[in-house]
């Protein structure tokens, strides 16, 4: 494959399976699809994606584990960088904490998540027991979707440096002077564009999770259905339609100027309205 500057690019696709011995043929199952899907993340994002793209199954103990301890060090780091004063340094704290409390809550609706547990590498991670929550440990369309969305997340990692995953996680958008942005408009909605992309040239039709699945248990269900799961669900619709749309007016190219250029990311404003403000920053970008 060539990628968009015109040099070959294959990373290699490396799945670790840390679930326990009975998830390995699931192991197996995502090394195929991850095979197969990497090359159409590339081709349809013009995007690179890091090498090797690290897939790893876990269990929702260690998976928390590896959060807790991930968030706590990348607080500290920020607080020491960004010399900030005590009381946002406590306002960060409690907001830690509340993330902790949304992820005991709602893992069972995280079939697949793209995440930086280590400085400057960022994998894929899914949890079985979540996966088996939502019905989907057999689903193979649910999963070719999975890996492309979570794909196009480490794609966007590689295209921007970390800047954009950086700016959206961090503690302190005041500090850093992003607190007017909407990243994860952004970095949803290019995501679900890409997946329904990638899972309509795999499959015919793209795949839609805007709907529990069927096999799905009573607590996935009641979580999914909750006023917070919908609004969400909601929002990166209306983000997904959003990039399409600027992608359809003004060209991929135009578009993928973000990664280099984070200050054309959405403001929340923007993000809040129809979308139309968004849009027309990319015009000048367009080539006459």
């Amino acid at each position: 494959m060539t990628d968009s500057i015109g040099k070959q690019h294959m990373p290699s696709v490396d799945v670790r399976n840390e679930a326990g011995p009975r998830f390995d043929p699931l192991g197996q199952r995502l090394e195929a699809l991850a095979v197969e899907t990497l090359p159409l993340v590339e081709a349809i994002t013009r995007l690179p994606l890091p090498d090797p793209v690290v897939i790893r199954t876990m269990t929702v103990r260690n998976w928390m584990k590896e959060h807790r301890r991930s968030e706590k060090q990348r607080l500290l780091a920020e607080t020491e960088e960004l010399d900030v004063p005590l009381h946002v340094v406590r306002q960060a704290a409690l907001q830690s904490g509340g993330r902790r409390k949304a992820r005991r809550r709602f893992w069972p609706t995280m079939g697949g998540q793209a995440v930086i547990f280590q400085p400057g590498r960022p994998e894929l991670v899914l949890l079985p027991e979540a996966l088996r929550h939502g019905g989907r440990l057999d689903d193979t369309a649910y999963l070719y979707k999975a890996l492309g969305h979570e794909m196009t997340h480490l794609a966007q990692y590689a295209a921007s440096d970390g800047a954009l995953w950086t700016a959206q996680e961090t503690f302190y958008p005041a500090q850093r002077g992003v607190a007017d942005r909407d990243f994860a408009f952004l970095l949803e909605g290019h995501a679900y564009w890409a997946d329904q992309r990638i899972t309509a040239k795999i499959l015919g039709a793209p795949v839609s999770t805007d709907e529990a699945g069927p096999h799905a248990t009573r607590r996935y269900r009641k979580l999914f259905a909750s006023p917070h799961r919908q609004a969400a669900v909601e929002q990166f619709r209306r983000a997904c339609d959003t990039v399409g749309q600027i992608i359809d007016s003004y060209g991929l190219d135009a578009f993928n100027q973000v990664w280099d250029h984070p200050d054309l990311a959405p403001t929340r404003a923007q993000a809040s309205n129809d979308g139309a403000a968004w849009q027309t920053r990319f015009s000048p970008l367009t080539p006459q």
